[in-house]
C-alpha cells in the first residue's frame, strides 16, 4: 500500500466517527478553509504508518487551556485514528520550542499551540509548515502565518466591557487597568478594545493608570492596594483577564469597597462567575473555552482526514467565538456545564 492509500485508510476511519465535530466545523469552516490550493499532497512517513499525531502546547498549566484541552479531546476522542497530547510548556519559550521540534520529529499531523512569545515562537510555526504540519494557534496568534487562529473575541469583547463598566460608573469618574507585561497580541487587543470603547461610549471617563500584574492575582492584589493608595477618587477597575480583577476583588473586599468599586474582569472563568452571582466581581467577558477548544479540534480532524497539508493554504484562517459580557443580570444564563 502506498503512502497516500495508507494514509487514505485512515481517512476513511475520521469520517466514519466525525458526528460531534459536524456542528462545529459547518460553524468554523467558512473562516478557516478559504482559498486552498490544490497540488501536491506531502505527508511524513512517520504520520502514515499508525495512529494519526496530534498535541497541544499549552503555555503552562491554567484553568483555560485545560479547558481547551477537555473541548479538544471530546471531538478527538471520538475519531479512533488520533492519539492526541496535553504538553507543558513550563512558561518558557525555549521549552516550547523543543517541544515544537520533537513532535516535527515524531511526524505530528497538527500541532495546537498558545505560543508564549508570538515572535520567538515563529521560526518554530515555519520549520513545522515545512515538514507539511499544520499549526492552529489558540487565542495568541503568532507573526509567522499558519494554517489557523482560534481566539475568544479580545478586541471587540473589551470594547464591550468598558461600555458596562462605563454604564455602571454612570459615564464619569476614574478607572484603572491591571494589565499583562508588554509583548503578548492578546494584551494589546484587550487594552486597546477598552479604551476605544471608552472613547466611543464614555469619554467622561479617565483611565488614570495602567499598570501591569503579571495575569497574577496575588500581584494584583498589591497593584492594586498601591493604585488606591495614590488615586483616592478612583471608581473601579478593568483587569485584562479575570485572575488580576479578582485580585482586586480581594483588596475591595479587605477595604470595604464591595459596592463601591466597579471591576470588570476578561474570560469568564468559574471563579470569576461566582464571585459576580456573590456580588463582588461586576462583571467579565465569557466565553466558552469548551466550545473553542471543539473548533479547534474539529478544524484540525477535517485537515487531516482531508489530507491538506500546511503548505497548501494561501493564507492563515481565523475565528473568533462568541462571548457574553457576564453581570448579575445575565450570569445565570451560562449553565454549569458551561463553565470551567
Amino acid at each position: 500500500m502506498s503512502e497516500i492509500e495508507s494514509v487514505g485508510a485512515h481517512r476513511r476511519n475520521f469520517l466514519k466517527s466525525l458526528a460531534l465535530g459536524s456542528a462545529a466545523v459547518g460553524a468554523a469552516s467558512a473562516g478557516l478553509f478559504t482559498d486552498v490550493a490544490t497540488g501536491t499532497i506531502g505527508v511524513p512517513a512517520a504520520r502514515a504508518a499508525g495512529n494519526i499525531k496530534m498535541a497541544f502546547i499549552q503555555w503552562q498549566p491554567h484553568t483555560v487551556s485545560s479547558a481547551w484541552s477537555k473541548g479538544i479531546e471530546e471531538v478527538l476522542k471520538t475519531q479512533q485514528t488520533v492519539d492526541y497530547r496535553l504538553l507543558d510548556g513550563q512558561n518558557k519559550v525555549e521549552v516550547q520550542v523543543s517541544l515544537m521540534d520533537t513532535l516535527i520529529n515524531e511526524g505530528a499531523a497538527v500541532i495546537f499551540l498558545q505560543p508564549i512569545d508570538s515572535v520567538a515562537l515563529a521560526p518554530s510555526i515555519a520549520k513545522a509548515k515545512r515538514a507539511g504540519i499544520a499549526v492552529l494557534t489558540l487565542n495568541i496568534d503568532a507573526t509567522e502565518p499558519h494554517a489557523a487562529h482560534v481566539e475568544m473575541n479580545h478586541y471587540f469583547g473589551a470594547m464591550d466591557i468598558a461600555k458596562a463598566l462605563g454604564d455602571k460608573l454612570g459615564g464619569k469618574g476614574e478607572v484603572a487597568i491591571l494589565n499583562a507585561p508588554p509583548g503578548i497580541i492578546i494584551r494589546d487587543q484587550r487594552t486597546n478594545g477598552f479604551v476605544d470603547g471608552l472613547k466611543k461610549h464614555h469619554p467622561g471617563i479617565k483611565i488614570v493608570a495602567d499598570q501591569s500584574a503579571d495575569w497574577s492575582r496575588k500581584k494584583a492584589q498589591d497593584v492594586a492596594t498601591t493604585l488606591l493608595a495614590a488615586n483616592p477618587n478612583l471608581g473601579g477597575f478593568y483587569g485584562v483577564n479575570d485572575s488580576m480583577a479578582l485580585g482586586a476583588v480581594d483588596v475591595a473586599k479587605t477595604k470595604g469597597l464591595i459596592g463601591k468599586l466597579v471591576i470588570f474582569g476578561n474570560d469568564g472563568e468559574k471563579d470569576a462567575l461566582e464571585s459576580i452571582e456573590k456580588g463582588e466581581l461586576t462583571g467579565t467577558q465569557y466565553t466558552d473555552v469548551y466550545q473553542q477548544g471543539r473548533f479547534a479540534a474539529a478544524a484540525a480532524t477535517v485537515l487531516a482526514s482531508g489530507l491538506v497539508p500546511a503548505t497548501a493554504f494561501k493564507q492563515q484562517g481565523k475565528l473568533l467565538m462568541p462571548y457574553t459580557i457576564a453581570t448579575k443580570e445575565t450570569v445565570a444564563s451560562i449553565q454549569p456545564a458551561q463553565r470551567w
